[in-house]
């Protein structure tokens, strides 16, 4: 009898090691969305957003802007602290003259202000970027929005400073309190212009016995900054919450532009334009313009312009707003898309592709 074979032996499978767990990535405290482990309700009362760029990545792509920025503004800072006034500023001049109607409108009292240059400069960027801030980290949580918001702001007010620190300086104008601060001489040392009805024109230099910087600037009312500042930053502001909550405009509540097309135009139009707006979004965007007149008339309060400066002030600074606030948004009326800003963080062109009919 053969003896009996042993059974075949199997080959063990190869050992395969268990994968190892994957690391622990620490959540970033400027991403919302990775703080996962709180409750909901937590994490809604934690400021942040959901697609922060690193701050690489938000240097890259701003600095060029913010770099501009700051040089418009060292330049107006430049040009009104050491520059004098560039055109002569010829007034009439004889004895008497502070009784008339042109002496009593340049005789005021030199009064401190109200309201100083730099708590207003402050005033009119600090309070709409900690608006839109806000409404940024705890509301939208949306970096894109938040960036084009604080640029926009950015623009409008370094640019709208320097355009008014040239007119300033080349144009200018006599203060309320020139004659109190300029102590005219009289006579004066060297003969003027001649006028009609014999009245003489001089300059500061030819008839001011003060000197120095309080009487250059008596010489640079037109026009007032405090105006430009304010209607800059705080009618970009205002500019921002009409596109925010819709106030004079149709309400397609907040829709991105790329699902507005134009087969539903008719029924939007139908239910939106019947729609009244409430009326606390009208004190929500007339605020913003209230305060920027209250800044800008603090100046006819003390004496330190005239009407027609802070009208032209208001003017500059309102244009410059609505220019900034159009190039970082896709419109500044047109409600389908002034939320909508331009770009990503680099501020690169976006084509919205639109469904054809």
């Amino acid at each position: 009898m053969p003896p009996a074979s042993d059974p075949p032996r199997t080959s063990s499978p190869p050992f395969i090691p268990p994968p190892s767990p994957p690391p622990t990535i620490k959540p970033s405290s400027n991403d919302i969305e990775s703080t996962t482990s709180l409750p909901p309700r937590r994490r809604a009362l934690l400021p942040g957003f959901t697609n922060p760029p690193s701050i690489r990545t938000f240097l890259r792509h701003n600095a060029h802007d913010i770099s501009t920025q700051l040089l418009c503004l060292l330049t107006a800072y430049i040009l009104y602290q050491f520059c004098p006034p560039i055109m002569p500023r010829h007034f009439p001049f004889y004895p008497g003259i502070e009784k008339t109607a042109w002496g009593m409108k340049h005789s005021k009292p030199h009064m401190a202000e109200y309201i100083t240059t730099n708590v207003s400069a402050v005033t009119s960027f600090a309070v709409p970027a900690a608006i839109m801030g806000v409404y940024a980290v705890w509301w939208e949580r949306k970096f894109q929005g938040a960036n084009a918001a604080l640029i926009g702001l950015g623009y409008a007010l370094s640019t709208a400073t320097l355009f008014q620190s040239f007119i300033k300086i080349f144009v200018g104008g006599l203060r309320p309190h020139f004659l109190t601060l300029c102590l005219p001489a009289i006579p004066p040392s060297t003969p003027g212009l001649p006028g009609a009805a014999g009245v003489e024109y001089f300059t500061p230099k030819q008839v001011c016995t003060a000197s120095g910087k309080p009487v250059k600037e008596a010489q640079m009312s037109f026009p007032s900054g405090h105006a430009c500042a304010a209607f800059a930053g705080f009618g970009f502001l205002a500019l921002w919450l009409n596109a925010k909550f819709k106030v004079l405009s149709r309400d397609v509540r907040g829709r991105d532009p790329v699902e507005y097309h134009e087969e539903n135009a008719e029924e939007m139009q139908k239910t939106n334009q019947t729609q009244r707006v409430h009326h606390w979004k009208l004190v929500l965007f007339v605020a913003p313009w209230c305060i920027a007149v209250v800044l800008a008339l603090s100046k006819l309060r003390d004496a330190w312009h005239h009407p027609v400066d802070i009208v032209f002030g208001a003017l500059v600074g309102t244009a410059f707003a609505h220019m900034a606030y159009k190039m970082v948004y896709r419109s500044v009326y047109d409600s389908r898309m002034n939320h909508v800003p331009l770009g990503g963080v680099s501020g690169e062109r976006v084509d919205v592709e639109r469904k054809e009919v």
